[in-house]
């Protein structure tokens, strides 16, 4: 077993650890472009060396410039590029940094939240233990018991009767005649038709004797009607009796110092909700700057730098270069041996490069869908509701593996989040002593509510005590006086 908050911890350590990976990748793909920029300039100086050592001046000047000046555009645009990843490299590392800095300091609050229940939970169950001893107590869960048993015969009773209408009524309804005069209210006041229509109706009801069963279908539909009625108000009166006694708890409570403990818990409530606030801001950002990178590193989305890398490309690739570069070959001198060489070593480096680059890149876009599948959970695990301070997760083993199989690649954030939901509880509290613990706000946990889940019987708590409600006395009828619950 692990509580929501380690949970939680463990999910953010695991989203910090592949965005760190995603950076080196990133860095990596850098670097691999930024060797490619540098050999395809001085596979260019290349081509104007061989230029000008065999071609005349007309055609030297012709090849020379064309070279230089798709070099200089693909140049600037290129170092535009590098400084812009740069830039955007070290501003999601400062965020990575804030954000890694805003997830201690939540968890740090969390736990100071936990630490600050703790006693609260602690009062609360040593004062239901002093109840017993406390006579007006005493009488008024007598009077919730009674009230309970008399309400649970009257529930029984108005079951049983709906069920017998269920099974008795069969037979009117099958007849489609006692059905047509049933609806239409015939025999009552409610019933309209014209003369003719009354004659025939009138023949239909004397053939099937309609005027004897209408009272005892009547009947058999009105018992079960009036002893829900009666039983739902007596539910009523049990609610009424309970939150009489709660006041009795919530006196005792309040003699015994819970007050103070509960503003220590607003405190430590407060500080978490700020936390959370300040973590979702940096993590908006950081959503925003990955948006960024993503862009610069996929040449296809920059059509300054495709446009550039490209005129480059088809200036090598001129006929009379090619031409130029296999006469060389052939026929090589002193002279133009070592910038033949020097060519074919660039040629094979680019293509070598080229495939690192594309392989790093593939990397990069997978460890990037891995961080969206943490992020897709870490999302969930706050929209659910699953950072409850008393929250509890049993199959921790598991929720870690699916973690570890994600950062491989090999697990998906469905998966992480079938496991929450099938190991998720909170921690049991006292029932529903005093109407249930409750916490004050509905919290960055996503919705209030007792924190034990103390059952209720028809929806007005169990007589036998259990539970605590902590912060104002409720209103009859819903709602609370003054102050909050929880």
């Amino acid at each position: 077993m692990i509580s929501a908050n380690d949970a939680y911890s463990s999910l953010q350590q695991a989203l910090s650890g592949v965005r760190r990976d995603e950076d080196r990748l990133s860095a990596m793909l850098r670097s691999a472009e930024e060797e490619a920029a540098r050999l395809r300039e001085r596979q260019a100086e290349g081509f104007r060396a061989l230029a000008r050592l065999r071609l005349d001046a007309i055609a030297r000047d012709e090849i020379v410039g064309q070279l230089e000046s798709a070099e200089q555009r693909a140049r600037q645009v290129l170092a535009g590029r590098r400084e812009a990843l740069a830039r955007a490299a070290a501003e999601r590392e400062k965020l990575e940094d804030q954000v890694e800095a805003a997830e201690a300091e939540r968890t740090a609050r969390a736990k100071a939240l936990e630490a600050a229940i703790a006693p609260v939970e602690a009062l609360n169950k040593e004062t239901e233990a002093r109840m017993p001893a406390f006579a007006p107590w005493v009488e008024q869960n007598e009077r919730a018991k009674a009230a309970e048993a008399t309400a649970r015969a009257a529930e029984e009773k108005a079951a049983q009767a709906e069920k017998d209408r269920e099974v008795k009524g069969k037979p009117y309804e099958a007849d489609n005649l006692f059905i047509y005069l049933w609806k239409r209210g015939y025999g009552t006041s409610a019933y309209q038709a014209g003369n003719i229509a009354r004659y025939f109706d009138g023949m239909v009801a004397r053939l099937i004797e309609y005027e004897a069963a209408r009272p005892n279908y009547y009947m058999l539909n009105e018992i079960p009607r009036r002893l829900r009625e009666h039983a739902n108000r007596l539910k009523e009166d049990v609610a009424a009796e309970i939150e009489k006694r709660e006041e009795i708890e919530r006196e005792a409570l309040e003699d015994a110092g819970i007050v103070a403990l509960e503003k220590a818990v607003d405190e430590a409530e407060d500080a978490v909700e700020k936390a959370e606030a300040k973590l979702k801001s940096l993590q908006d950002k950081l959503a925003e700057l990955d948006k960024q990178q993503a862009a610069l590193l996929d040449e296809r989305q920059d059509p300054a730098l495709s446009g550039a890398v490209e005129e480059l490309a088809t200036a090598l690739r001129r006929e009379d270069l090619n031409t130029l570069y296999r006469r060389a070959q052939q026929t090589p001198t002193p002279e133009d041996e070592k910038i033949v060489t020097s060519l074919r070593e660039v040629e094979g480096a680019l293509v070598r490069k080229a495939s690192e680059a594309e392989e790093v890149r593939k990397a990069v876009v997978d460890m990037s869908r891995r961080r969206s599948e943490l992020e897709r959970s870490e999302s969930t695990f706050r929209t659910s509701g699953y950072n409850h301070p008393l929250g509890q997760f049993m199959n921790n083993v598991v929720i870690a593996q699916i973690i570890a199989a994600i950062v491989r690649g090999t697990g998906s954030s469905r998966d992480l989040e079938d496991a929450y939901r099938s190991g998720y509880s909170r921690r049991p509290g006292s029932d529903s002593f005093g109407g249930g613990i409750r916490l004050p706000r509905s919290g960055p946990w996503g919705g209030g509510g007792s924190w034990g889940g103390g059952g209720s019987w028809g929806g007005g708590g169990r007589s036998g005590g259990g539970g605590f409600r902590t912060g104002a006395r409720m209103a009859r009828g819903g709602g609370f006086k003054t102050g909050k619950r929880f």
